[in-house]
């Protein structure tokens, strides 16, 4: 099964889930998860989205719905985002509000807005970060000495996203204010504009213009662009039409700009020194106390989204201390307790199926992405969750008791390592002892405590010819399975040949969910009584996977075949399959696609059923599926497209 074919059906299951793409008003993206604002959240269905293959959890944070990917989001997300651009002349038909009418919470909007507009800048901020913190170990080495040209040069990348920090927050808070993204970030230009440095006070007419520097700052350009969208909304309305594009921008940028660096920018900086001082002041009195606390339940923050409200401080500190002594540190610990428990579970259980996940997740955790380890182990298990918060508040302890330092922002993973080195102190030495701490307790623990994995069950099994024949009418497609009606009433009549010899299996009947599901489409399942794949109609070899076990044909008529063969087979690597034509390949009703060896798949413990499904079936009248027990390749029709 393709790639780009899976995620685009898995894009388009999730989108008919939460109400079509018209129920969509924003979305957007962050390493693991999908996060949506929709008009209505009534029509989102998040049981059946949970089903969804990939789907690692579904949460409702505030007003804002998260579908976890894990490292699947991107793939996703690119296909999801070109269905809904395309539909977006729907969007207007909604109303922009929840159905129900009730006033979203304060505190959950206030996050999801944070969320919001942290997200989007995250690759430029980790990316410049982990330079930074590279740069260090560079001069330790002698790699690249300090004070060299080519470490100013680094310097300078390394710092330029948080310099500039006010900047990059302009185009993402415009977005979350629905204000013009370019007078935004204007305004932020203005604010890092280096306006006091022939003179120590400004004034506009008596009004006072402080003399603060806002490099590094995130309140005020929030607040500035909160004003912005206000403003901007108002002159919209009072100027005519036909100066609009003269005198709008002109007015909302004077406008903005005064009341932001007279009033707004320097309340803003203050509110983010004061969060700063409170933070310091708590870790001074309490060190060891708030950050075990604090790495119990940064798991939990993470799952709600509350740890973004942590950020504006974690900036502050940068700014005004030149290192973070909270989140990130914290965060650290926390991630490699999600990794050690995940990796216990990996190690202690029997399901080969509950293995493969909590090893790829476990490798994940430690890299700083633990979605797929909360998320696809230890909250399903609930007891390595637990473990992990027990393991995270021990690193946090350690982490507050010594006062550990990072030096600059890195997503907090094992690469961030090196933003921790401090050729002055031991900091370097306390942060490996609080890593290693959590990762071991949630590790130990983990594996002494008895775990439930009975919603891992393996359901990947070959289903051999007993288990077809002990009810086979249950295994054959009812009247009510056997025929799909839908709308479009293409005008053609296509009768389509089984491709292989084997007997039949319901589609529903396949032990997979995406089949199963009719996620990527409807159709038959045929359990192979020989090992050769023929072509079902006249038609055009529209895709080959690279491990040749799943070929795409489009006929003349424009209907869209997969032919999959076997279950989990792309694990096999082309192992055992021969491929008999390439893609774009034109073919003939009969002609042979694929051999492939039964029983190399089944030595693998794979399943030999192989799905026969039509992709675009909702693009035709009706889709007639085979009653028959039994089909002979190039014998019997299993479809007819009307």
């Amino acid at each position: 099964m393709g790639v780009p074919m899976e995620s685009r059906q898995v894009a388009k299951k999730i989108i008919a889930l939460i109400g079509g793409a018209g129920n969509i008003n924003q979305h957007w993206h962050c390493i693991t998860r999908l996060r949506f604002n929709l008009y209505n959240n009534e029509l989102v269905d998040a049981e059946q989205i949970r089903k969804i293959p990939w789907v690692l959890g579904v949460n409702f944070h505030g007003n804002q719905l998260q579908v976890i990917l894990g490292s699947n989001v991107t793939k996703v997300f690119s296909q999801l985002h070109d269905i809904v651009e395309s539909g977006n002349q729907e969007k207007n038909e909604l109303p922009q509000k929840n159905s129900t009418g009730i006033k979203q919470n304060p505190i959950n909007i206030f996050f999801d807005f944070l969320s919001g507009i942290f997200t989007p800048i995250l690759p430029a901020i980790i990316g410049t970060g982990l330079l930074k913190g590279l740069l260090s170990l560079f001069d330790i080495t002698g790699f690249i000495p300090n004070g060299s040209s080519e470490y100013r040069l680094l310097y300078v990348i390394s710092d330029s996203a948080f310099y500039f920090l006010p900047i990059l927050l302009a185009f993402s808070v415009a977005k979350k204010f629905k204000t013009n993204e370019y007078i935004a970030v204007t305004l932020a230009f203005i604010l890092v504009y280096p306006m006091f440095q022939n003179e120590s006070e400004i004034s506009f007419f008596g009004i006072s213009i402080p003399d603060i520097t806002y490099n590094f700052t995130v309140i005020p350009i929030i607040l500035g662009v909160w004003l912005l969208s206000y403003i901007h909304r108002w002159v919209e309305k009072i100027i005519p039409a036909s100066v609009k594009i003269i005198f709008v921008p002109l007015i909302v940028l004077t406008l903005t700009s005064i009341i932001t660096l007279s009033l707004l920018a320097p309340l803003g900086y203050y509110v983010g020194e004061y969060l700063q001082k409170t933070f310091s002041y708590l870790f001074e009195i309490a060190g060891p106390v708030a950050g075990f606390i604090m790495g119990g339940c940064l798991s939990l923050l993470v799952i709600t989204g509350m740890h973004y409200a942590f950020f504006p401080a974690t900036f502050s500190n940068f700014k005004t201390l030149g290192y973070d002594f909270v989140l990130l540190p914290i965060s650290l610990t926390s991630n490699l307790a999600q990794a050690g428990a995940t990796l216990a579970v990996a190690i202690k259980s029997k399901n080969t199926k509950l293995k493969s996940i909590a090893y790829s997740s476990a490798i994940s955790a430690v890299f700083g992405i633990t979605e797929p380890a909360i998320y696809g182990v230890t909250m399903r298990l609930k007891k390595p969750f637990y473990a992990a918060l027990a393991g995270g508040a021990v690193g946090g302890g350690i982490v507050g008791t010594f006062a550990v330092k990072t030096f600059s922002f890195s997503i907090p993973g094992i690469t961030a390592l090196p933003t921790f080195i401090d050729t002055s102190s031991n900091n370097f030495y306390y942060i490996c002892l609080a890593i290693v701490t959590s990762f071991i307790i949630a590790f130990i623990i983990t594996l002494i405590l008895k775990i439930d994995e009975s919603s891992f069950e393996n359901n990947n099994k070959p289903l051999g010819d007993e288990e077809v024949n002990k009810d086979s009418s249950q295994d054959l497609p009812s009247e009510n399975m056997s025929e799909t009606v839908v709308t479009n009433n293409v005008p053609i009549n296509l009768s389509l040949m089984s491709p292989i010899t084997g007997k039949i299996l319901a589609i529903e009947k396949v032990p997979d969910t995406v089949f199963a599901n009719k996620i990527i489409g409807n159709g038959v399942a045929i359990i192979p009584s020989d090992n050769k794949v023929y072509a079902p109609a006249d038609g055009i070899i529209s895709m080959i996977t690279p491990s040749k076990h799943a070929i795409g044909l489009t006929t003349d008529e424009g209907v869209d075949i997969l032919i999959h063969v076997g279950i989990d087979t792309v694990s096999l690597n082309g192992e055992g399959f021969t491929l008999h034509v390439n893609e774009l390949d034109r073919v003939k009703s009969g002609d042979l696609l694929i051999e492939f060896d039964i029983e190399n798949i089944l030595k693998h413990s794979l399943s030999i059923i192989t799905p026969v499904l039509i992709t675009n079936f909702d693009e035709f009248s009706e889709l007639h599926i085979t009653e028959q027990e039994n089909v002979i390749c190039n014998e019997n029709i299993i479809f007819t497209v009307n």
